[in-house]
């Protein structure tokens, strides 16, 4: 029994979040058991010891295990014996999980501290900085078809059009990457690009740029949306949080504003949309995969005349 054309991700982050509502929730036992008859087996089926998972999942299988591993349990599945036998199973990990997550706690203010110097030390050095905000993710129709290590393929590939700034990515001097899970977006990314604001200054243009780049990237699967666009621009003036777009060091006002808006990547505040749930963090990773990337990019050409940069 699984669900037709679920996706990795969704699979994943079902049964993180069924975990952390039977450890720290309020769950009627009744659900507990209709979940894992639909999320058991796809588990079971799909889990990839090749992977890196969250301590949730992990307590997820092993638990379950601990269950089936009795034949009279195989025969009955999930009626109300097992289920509370799962819940009791489940309890004995709950320090691990919590553990886990604070360590992921610190870890993004470590990571929010280590951006903020990058972004201050930037503006030391550049009297304008232009800055993007580009979040790419995959369609929802056929998320299906995404796996973790497609995004880490597709993401391989985008860093290295970034390194080698070539097209869009030519005159940038800083970039960021944090890669999240959430429960209907599936994986995605938040993108921060940093140009030389005196070689740069089409930030709507570039934005769309980068979009199409990862469309192209992903072969149709993935999609974008550009925080630059006109619209998102004029409503973040109106409030006073315009924190992209041409950045003057000398606009005290508009260098905190970026900095804030750039910090959204790092920010454990962030909500799901769709369960208002605090966590978007990756539940799955392939080994040596890094959810947040930071650096400078260094120049590899001579520096080209400002018009040839903007179209």
């Amino acid at each position: 029994m699984s669900y037709p054309h679920i996706h990795q991700s969704k699979l994943i982050s079902t049964i993180d979040l069924l975990v952390r509502d039977v450890l720290f929730g309020d769950i009627d036992i009744s659900q507990v058991s209709v979940q894992l008859s639909k999320l058991y087996l796809p588990l079971i089926e799909n889990y990839d010891p090749a992977l890196k998972y969250m301590p949730t999942i992990k307590a997820f299988k092993k638990s379950t295990k601990k269950v089936m591993d009795n034949p009279h349990s195989q025969t009955h599945r999930w009626g109300y014996y097992n289920t509370n036998r799962f819940i009791d199973y489940l309890q004995t990990h709950k320090n691990s999980i919590v553990t886990k997550d604070r360590s992921l706690s610190r870890k993004e203010k470590n990571h929010s501290k280590s951006l903020e110097t990058d972004l201050r030390i930037s503006f030391k050095k550049h009297s304008r900085l232009l800055f993007v905000r580009v979040d790419l993710f995959y369609l929802k129709d056929t998320m299906y078809l995404v796996t973790i290590a497609d995004l880490r393929r597709h993401l391989t590939k985008l860093r290295d059009f970034i390194g080698n700034k070539r097209t869009c990515f030519e005159g940038l001097v800083y970039n960021a990457i944090a890669i999240e899970q959430g429960h209907e977006h599936g994986y995605h990314c938040h993108v921060l690009l940093i140009y030389n604001g005196a070689d740069r200054w089409k930030d709507t243009y570039l934005g769309q740029a980068v979009g199409e780049k990862w469309e192209s990237i992903t072969d149709g699967l993935g999609s974008y949306y550009n925080c630059n666009h006109p619209a998102n621009k004029r409503a973040y003036e109106k409030s006073g949080t315009l924190g992209i777009g041409m950045i003057s060091r000398h606009d005290e006002q508009a260098v905190e504003n970026a900095i804030r808006t750039a910090l959204y990547l790092t920010d454990p505040g962030k909500t799901d949309r769709y369960t208002d749930r605090l966590d978007q963090h990756l539940k799955v990773k392939l080994p040596k995969m890094q959810a947040f990337t930071r650096g400078i990019v260094k120049d590899k050409k001579k520096k080209k005349k400002h018009s040839s940069l903007n179209p």
